[in-house]
Order: C-alpha cells, then structure tokens, then sequence
C-alpha cells in the first residue's frame, strides 16, 4: 500500500529546529569568550611552546588567535586580529645584547613605526623569556613594554620575565595566574573567565600533590661495578647454551618471578640480570654520532679589562676539527648545523668529592664514581608530559650507567640551582642557618641574584655552599630538580669535498664575572674550547638546507658577518674553491667582516689568500672600536 511519511515529516522538522537551537546555543557561548591574541616571536621554539601553552590554558574561556612574528606571513595580516581582539599578548624570546629575535623586527618596524594608531587605547600584556647569565635580562621584553607605551597601549598586568637560569617554569605559571585574575576583573569578562580562574586555584593545589607523588614514584637502583660484571658475564653464558633465545627469556622470566622463598640476594642477583637484559649498558645517546677530535687551534685568547666596574672578561676563539672516520664518515654540506653534547669540564676529583656527599640507601658507605644506576618510574604519566615537567628523569629512565657518565654527561653541574630548588632543599638542611639562607634566596628574588653574584649558586658547589646538606640529598631529589645537558647547535665550518673526513667548528667562549665570585661560561662553548686531539665528541648532523651554496655557480653572493658567524661562510667559500677546482666559472663573492678590532679580526690570512685565488672579488672589514 502507500507509504505513510507523515510521522517521519514531522521527525525530520523536529530534528531541525533541534539542530538550529543547538548552533544557536553554541554561537552564544562563543560570543561570551574574549577574543585574544598572542604574538609570538621565538628563537629556538621556547617561546613558541610557551605561547602556545598559554593559548591551551586560556582557550576554554577565550578566542585565542595566534601570529608569528618571526614567520613568513605578511606583517599586515595582523591588523584586524589586533583591532578585534579584546587583549593582545606579546611574547618574546631575548637575541643577542638583550634584542628582540632578528627574523621579527620587519614585523615590529611594521606594527611600531608604520602602524602606531593601531595599538592606541589597546589593552596588551608582555611576557618575555631570557637568561640572567647575560648582562641585558630580557632587553626584548622591555623594549617591547615601551614601544607598546609610546603607541599608547596599556599593559593590563605587569611585566613577566622568565629567566631559563632560575627556572622559567614558576615564573610563567605565577604570570599567568596574573592575567587571568586581571582578565576576570575586567567589564567585558565572562563566567567562563570566572570559572577558569577557580579551576586554576584548585589545580595549584593538585599539581603540588601530585608533584610529590611523582618523587615517590622514582625508583633509583645501585649496583657496584662487579655486581653488574658478573650479571652481563651470566646472561652471557646464559644465552650461549642452546638455545639462545629460549635460555634468555627462561632467565629474565626467572629473574621477574622469583618466588618469595628465595635469599635476597639471589632475588637481587635476579633482578640486575632482567636489568642487564633490557637496557643499554652503554649510553643513552646511540643513536648519535660519535667522532674523535683531531685538533684545537686557539685563533684569540685574551683577557678583557673591565674598566673598573667590578666586571672582568675574557675571550677565547677556537678552531675545532673532528675526524669522522670513527663514525662512518657521514655526509653534510657547508651551512649545515652540527648539534654537539657538551660534557662538563669537571675534574675527576671535583666530580668524585661531589658524589660522595649524596646520601646512599647502600650500607657499604659513600657512592663511587664506579657505581652504576638504573632508574624506574611507576607512576602512570605519559612519557611526552615527564619530558617536558623532568627532562632529566625522562632521559634516565631504562638506562642502567656509571655514576661518571651520569655526572659527566647527563647532568648540567655548571646550571645554578633555581628557586624553586633552593625551596625544596631548605626542607633538608640540617643546619639553621644554611635552612634560613635557602629559605630566604627560595623567597626573594633579590636575595637569590645577591646569592648569585656573591656564590654562583651553582650544583656542583653546593656542599660547598651549604654544608648541612651533606648526606641530605639523594639521587631521586637531583633527579627531579637538577637539568639535562641538552644538545648545542653550531654552524658547519668547513667543506667535505675539500676536508675529506673532517668537520671543522668554529667555537667562542666568553667568560665575565658579575662581581664577587660568580663565573659565568657558556656549557658547550667551554666544552669545545677545552677538548684536547683525541677526546671523543657525540654529535647529530642537521641539514639547512636554506642556508647551502647556489646550484647556478655564478650567481653573485653577498657574505656579511660578524666574528665566529663567519663559521657557516668559512664552509661556503671552501665549497667555491672546490668549484673553481672543476673548472666551474663563478660569480662575484664580496665579504663584509665586522669585529671590534683589527686584532680580534678572524681568519685574515686565510681570507686575503681566498681573495688572491679569485674565491672572493672583494673583502670589507670593518671594526666598531677602530677609527676609519
């Protein structure tokens, strides 16, 4: 018979009206969220993750739009993002003596000089990123505060500066926490401001709880040299009989079942063979290169007087080769960036004096260099977060090594020790007065830089600081609160078709005092300044490849840089030589040089012998502190 579509009609209007009341529903709650804007301009992606940090928090009560001041898109396509949105927020990594990053100042000439009504009568906040080891602390954000004031903006909260030496972490939660309360006060601000503002009072509360929890949930294991020996001669020999395979799960499912009626011992003995046969005896960089250094020619070495202001500096400049033979010759190209894991130049005797004031659940008495650890973690938290919250935890996990390595290695020693640290380990001094020290630095700012200026505050110094912490700290606390030597980028100085199996690398290191004894130096940059033929150098070889020599040989090239900046060109004019070599015709090459003296000028003999065999057609050096 006929099919009846009354009822389905009537569903179908009613699903309808259901789905035009929802769309309705959800436009007015967005229209109740501020729209915001956060401009970003970072160096090396810190201040890019903690923009985008920032945009995850506030987008549950906020329109958050995000402009990359140092990319590609054109400076203009900020105008109606600023004239729509209700607040505006800079970001900025520090370069250089205290400047905004490079790759930004077309952006900010625009939006500063071209632009200036744009910001006028704006509400607007800064947060800026740097390091306190330099003499200009985060000069970006400052200078950004007072172009935001001569444009008439008005910054709706404080400034905010997060120093990587203390800790950038604190810094950006308690700024944060800032604006958002100043965002709830505001006319315009919507419950759902309200609401993210409570939800982050009680989540204060719970990140400190489970902060504990996760130093509860580290489980640090020691092993003497011997006791690791024999277990990899075992698991040897284990899985030499027979089968090889089927020997060595029989002995790691023995060693991760071993019933409740075995002796200690031999349940210990157990577990270091699972241990031994799960993890990598060696490091925790292999899938890194490895390459021996061939030579160090210091070019500059000297001191700087510091003109009576209680500052006092030198510089060195070193020219680092590294024969690659060891590691499979890889190639690269001039431009490219050769990442380099810096170990720390700390004596033996130093690095031994400093393990043995660690506390040790061992009964034998004071860790050894010698000593191996392995590190477990239990809490169940996704390995990208307890990357990001304890890098240094993250980097340890699975490994079983030589305290030496861990020390050498692993470990940033020369880092200061930040505030929120210097908290932590006033709860374990002994003594009143190093607890009331720790206390005060822990609280005030001003307390902490005086302490800085007078002490370092540095790791490796602090038994020698504060020496009621002796025997007070273990390996789970340093763990949780020290950092990670992180890979340092360098520019290729050299070219493999004219080097063979060699990188070359040119390193300066700057050392000042800030008055008292602070020394401040750079990790790497000493590292490779101090490394001697034979030292052994883990690197990982990066292409940049924006930076490589033009296919078309004579297209004429304009080289401009500055002392060790002349690194990547040094590689670029080898890479002509070997084109001339060919017989490839070449276009004109003029190289701007500018350094502070004549004296300081590097490479001079080697680039006028280039400007003799036609390499470069023209050379300009000039010099800041000279006549001329």
């Amino acid at each position: 018979g006929p099919r009846d579509t009354t009822k389905a009609g009537k569903d179908f209007v009613r699903a309808v009206y259901v789905a035009l009341f929802c769309s309705r529903c959800i436009a007015r709650i967005r229209a109740r969220k501020t729209p915001l804007l956060i401009v970003y301009a970072s160096i090396t992606g810190n201040a890019a993750k903690h923009a985008s940090d920032l945009g995850a928090i506030l987008r549950p009560c906020a329109q958050v739009s995000f402009f990359d001041a140092c990319g590609i898109n054109p400076p203009k396509e900020v105008i109606p993002l600023i004239q729509s949105a209700t607040l505006t927020i800079f970001i900025s990594s520090t370069q250089g003596n205290g400047e905004l990053p490079s790759t930004s100042h077309k952006f900010f000439s625009f939006l500063f000089d071209k632009n200036r009504s744009l910001l006028n009568g704006k509400q607007c906040a800064v947060l800026g990123f740097g390091s306190s080891a330099y003499p200009i602390f985060c000069g970006a954000a400052t200078h950004l505060s007072k172009k935001l004031s001569e444009n008439g903006a008005k910054e709706v909260v404080p400034r905010g500066e997060c120093d990587s030496v203390k800790g950038e972490r604190k810094e950006f939660n308690d700024w944060t926490a800032k604006l958002v309360t100043k965002m709830a006060l505001m006319p315009s601000a919507s419950h759902l401001v309200l609401k993210l503002l409570a939800n982050m009072k009680e989540n204060t509360a719970s990140s400190l709880i489970r902060t504990r929890n996760m130093l509860n949930s580290i489980t640090v294991e020691l092993f003497t040299t011997e006791e690791v020996q024999n277990a990899a001669a075992q698991l040897y020999m284990t899985t030499r009989r027979g089968s090889v395979a089927g020997r060595r799960r029989s002995t790691l499912d023995s060693a991760s079942n071993g019933g409740v009626d075995e002796e200690d011992g031999q349940s210990q003995n157990k577990r270091l063979l699972q241990i031994v046969g799960n993890s990598d005896l060696r490091d925790s960089h292999n899938e890194l290169l490895e390459g021996v250094v061939k030579s160090r020619d210091d070019i500059i070495s000297n001191a700087i007087d510091g003109g009576g202001n209680e500052t006092t500096a030198s510089r060195k400049t070193s020219l680092v080769k590294i024969d690659m033979q060891s590691c499979g010759n890889p190639p690269y190209e001039p431009g490219d960036h050769i990442r380099v894991i810096p170990r720390n130049v700390i004596s033996l005797e130093e690095l031994q004096s400093f393990v043995s004031h660690l506390s040790s659940s061992r009964d034998t008495g004071n860790l050894t260099l010698d000593d191996h650890i392995y590190v477990s973690f239990d809490e169940d938290i996704p390995r990208s977060e307890l990357a990001v919250s304890l890098p240094l935890l993250h980097g340890s996990l699975g490994q079983l090594f030589p305290l030496d390595y861990f020390f050498e290695n692993q470990v940033a020693l020369e880092a200061p020790i930040s505030m929120q640290a210097c908290l932590d380990l006033s709860g374990l001094a002994s003594g009143a007065k190093d607890k009331a020290i720790l206390k005060g630095i822990g609280y005030s700012k001003k307390e902490y830089e005086n302490m800085s200026s007078l002490y370092g505050m540095k790791w490796i110094d602090v038994f020698k600081t504060f020496p009621s912490l002796s025997k007070r700290i273990n390996l789970d606390f340093l763990l949780c609160n020290m950092k990670m030597n992180h890979p340092r980028s360098y520019s290729i100085a050299s070219c493999k078709d004219i080097v063979g199996s060699e990188l070359h690398m040119v390193v300066g290191r700057f050392i000042y005092s800030r008055g008292g004894s602070k020394i401040e130096v750079g990790v790497c940059s000493n590292f490779l300044t101090s490394v001697e033929p034979g030292d052994e150098i883990c690197f990982k070889l990066d292409r940049v490849v924006s930076f490589h020599h033009p296919l078309d040989p004579s297209c004429p090239i304009i080289f401009i840089c500055t002392g060790t900046g002349f690194a990547p060109i040094r590689g670029l004019l080898q890479k002509r030589m070997y084109l001339q070599s060919r017989g490839e015709k070449l276009g004109p090459a003029y190289l701007i040089f500018g350094s502070r003296s004549s004296s300081e000028g590097l490479f001079h003999d080697e680039i006028m012998d280039l400007q003799n065999q036609s390499i470069i057609t023209k050379v300009y050096f000039c010099y800041s502190r000279e006549k001329g």
